[in-house]
């Protein structure tokens, strides 16, 4: 029987509004990767069911469409799935929808993780990629194909780099400081780590959300000390920067 996988999401967040972007794809169906091996079928759109053509949505109707989906899970249970092998508990699907408004970022966010989002439109023959840069142009765009039918996705049909989640208590600290501390390579500012890898922002300012601050000099210097292993490599600086985004 085939089930609907949801490997991922990828909320969009334009102002107060949120584009419920999710990265899914049906059990019995593959794709062929650069090495021509067998890969499950994965694609981003837009979770948009009862509000047939929209792209943004508020709160409150994003509640209405993690109920929606989450009625369509209990009662097909094994229709949707997490992943092949397990299915979304009783109310689980619908939190899963719920939460993605807590880790949505901007356009400009996404970008400055390497991610490029784009907006699809389902043309005969040959479905056209519109990318967008800026929160501007992604609304820009979707004005402008108003009526046509189309969805917000990624570049990269099958992954995206998600950006570091911020505590919302994080954010009002740093917007309110007059300065703060950044940490600044050759390949940009620093944005995370995970064990693996270093993100870094190189087309964004030190003012993005996205990069990594830190409210003292000292706190700066703590975190290349306490990582200076992993960070061998890397030729790191430490910047002093105006809440307006200049450098002191």
């Amino acid at each position: 029987m085939s089930s609907e996988i949801y490997y991922d999401r990828a909320f969009i967040r334009v102002g107060d509004r949120f584009i419920p972007v999710v990265n899914h794809g049906s059990s019995n169906c593959f794709d062929f990767d650069a090495h021509g091996r067998e890969v499950p079928e994965k694609h981003w759109s837009v979770l948009n069911y009862t509000f047939h053509g929209r792209q943004l949505f508020t709160e409150e109707e994003i509640r209405q469409i993690a109920a929606v989906y989450e009625a369509a899970n209990s009662d097909n249970r094994d229709g949707i799935r997490k992943s092949r092998n397990r299915s979304f508990g009783v109310g689980e699907f619908g939190r899963w929808i719920m939460n993605g408004m807590k880790t949505a970022h901007t356009v400009e966010e996404y970008r400055a993780c390497g991610n490029t989002v784009v907006v699809v439109e389902y043309t005969e023959p040959i479905w056209k990629k519109h990318v967008v840069y800026t929160t501007e142009k992604l609304l820009d765009k979707l004005n402008d194909l108003d009526g046509n039918p189309i969805s917000v996705s990624f570049w990269d049909d099958r992954t995206v780099t998600h950006p570091p989640t911020r505590r919302k208590n994080d954010l009002l600290n740093h917007n309110d400081l007059t300065e703060y501390y950044v940490l600044r390579a050759a390949q940009g500012f620093f944005v995370k780590r995970s064990s693996r890898r270093i993100w870094f922002a190189r087309k964004i300012p030190p003012t993005a959300a996205s990069v990594r601050k830190f409210g003292t000099e000292k706190a700066a210097q703590r975190y290349l000390d306490d990582n200076a292993k992993f960070f061998a490599e890397i030729a790191f600086q430490i910047e002093h920067i105006q809440n307006g985004g200049g450098t002191i």
